[in-house]
């Protein structure tokens, strides 16, 4: 099929809102879209002018002129489900705009719900799943039924494809389109990175654990990876690209050891220096002493473990497949290899109780971890988590908008085993009690001293909604 070049935007809603409610809001990350930057280059391989307006860095005004003078085609718009309605508006703001370009969605959201997805009239095609080629054959011209995972109107009615078979081999996949982005525009908190600007790298897809409040609607639970001679040359690019630091964006980069620590002697071998950490965080349960050291040795400074909960029947509960015992394994050996070492955790998990939240508290601090992050539980649509719920009558709201980690869960849906005062009582004490330790504020003073944040940290402390 011979292929006419279309013109297409890609744009990327604004999340600030997201973090407005976060105790840690000056945490907040700012990159480029992996999402948006891997599709604009499968558009670029397959023959088409691609450009992207990022509204976390550009106005409205800014996007409404780039539609004028380059009347993009296609519009594609990429979103959680948190940014449905905000994506629903773009829609229509780009129709308003060039009333002729047709608007493609995709993501999370649209994975998981293509009919509601397109009960906003204004979106013409929603795809189902990895887009990295159905985008491009909608683009170029392929008949609409015989484009696997996605959705569009017919007559009227919303139709929906069969999802497409999920990308085997990721190394098919081409380079992120990131010289579309001012990179160096971009900038994180020193919270999280110690060089900007920061990218983000996908060496694998999909995670083959059953997390029951993860969604795994887009890559799936298989785990497909990038060979490690790819990411090694796919870092290389990004660094040509302009980026300082790099984060991991996997679900499970450490899930095949071998191949991690072929990454590892990979950078060395080519003698890449930049900073790296594990940013998406890593299990507990695939590391060991040989990969950290690796790790730290190839320029990784920082991890992350999703811990989620200090009760093993909790963690039982959720289907996380650890223990604590093997999660105190992992944070030693990660401080023996030189690394800083955070944590995630999760209060009002099924199964929680105040016991159990106690518990969490108590863990955290026992790990003396870097630094520790905790979040409501959200029950995501498509999660096995809001199925239980929405099947008990337990779900309150389907406003998509305020499924944000850091909007009340109260609003959202009844949990079986806890009332909410109880809830934000222990979240506000998990923050309280990790942070003002007297000898981890002693410790955070001599580290701000020695890295010369000081008057950083200090800003950020007082910056935080204790």
């Amino acid at each position: 099929m011979s292929v006419t070049m279309k013109k297409v935007l890609l744009v990327a809603p604004s999340y600030s809102f997201i973090y407005q409610g976060a105790k840690i809001q000056p945490g907040a990350m700012y990159s480029p879209s992996l999402g948006i930057a891997a599709v604009a280059g499968a558009l670029l391989a397959a023959g088409h002018e691609v450009r992207i307006c990022d509204l976390n860095k550009k106005s409205e005004s800014e996007l409404l002129l780039e539609l004028r003078e380059f009347a993009p085609d296609y519009a594609g718009i990429s979103f959680t489900t948190v940014l449905a309605a905000e994506a629903g508006r773009l829609a229509g703001v780009i129709k308003k705009g060039s009333p002729k370009t047709l608007v493609m969605a995709g993501g999370v959201h649209a994975s998981s719900m293509p009919e509601d997805t397109l009960s906003c009239a204004d979106i013409d095609y929603a795809f189902i799943g990895e887009a990295d080629f159905s985008a491009p054959e909608v683009v170029s011209g392929k008949p609409l039924p015989e484009v696997a995972g996605l959705a569009y109107r017919e007559g009227g009615k919303i139709v929906v494809n069969p999802r497409r078979e999920l990308i085997c081999d990721l190394d098919t996949l081409p380079y992120p389109a990131w010289h579309l982005f001012e990179v160096g525009s971009y900038s994180t908190t020193r919270l999280l990175t110690r060089a900007n600007p920061a990218g983000w790298l996908e060496t694998s897809r999909g995670c083959p654990y059953g997390c029951v409040y993860c969604n795994k609607s887009v890559f799936g639970r298989g785990f497909r990876v990038k060979s490690a001679e790819r990411v090694v040359e796919e870092i290389a690019y990004m660094l040509r690209c302009g980026f300082k630091e790099i984060h991991i964006a996997d679900d499970c980069f450490t899930v095949d050891l071998d191949r991690a620590k072929r990454i590892c002697r990979g950078i060395l071998g080519r003698g890449l220096k930049f900073p790296w950490a594990t940013v998406t965080g890593i299990r507990a349960d695939r590391v060991d002493q040989e990969l950290l050291d690796l790790m730290k040795a190839a320029g990784c400074y920082r991890i992350f473990y999703g811990i989620e909960s200090g009760s093993d029947e909790v963690l039982k509960r959720i289907g996380k497949g650890e223990t604590l015992a093997q999660v105190r394994a992992a944070v030693t050996m990660a401080k023996k290899a030189g690394l800083e070492v955070h944590g995630f955790f999760m209060l009002a998990l099924p199964g929680d109780t105040e016991k159990t939240m106690r518990a969490t508290i108590d863990f955290a601090k026992e790990l003396d971890l870097d630094m520790a992050k905790a979040a409501i539980t959200i029950p995501l649509p498509a999660t096995p988590y809001f199925e239980e719920l929405s099947a008990a009558g337990r779900i309150k709201s389907r406003d998509w908008s305020k499924y944000n980690l850091y909007f009340p869960a109260s609003t959202l849906y009844d949990h079986p085993t806890l009332s909410w005062d109880l809830v934000e009582e222990y979240y506000k004490k998990f923050y309280r009690e990790f942070y003002f330790r007297p000898g981890y504020i002693l410790k955070r003073l001599v580290e701000s001293v020695r890295s010369g944040r000081l008057l950083h940290d200090i800003g950020v402390f007082l910056r935080v909604k204790w």
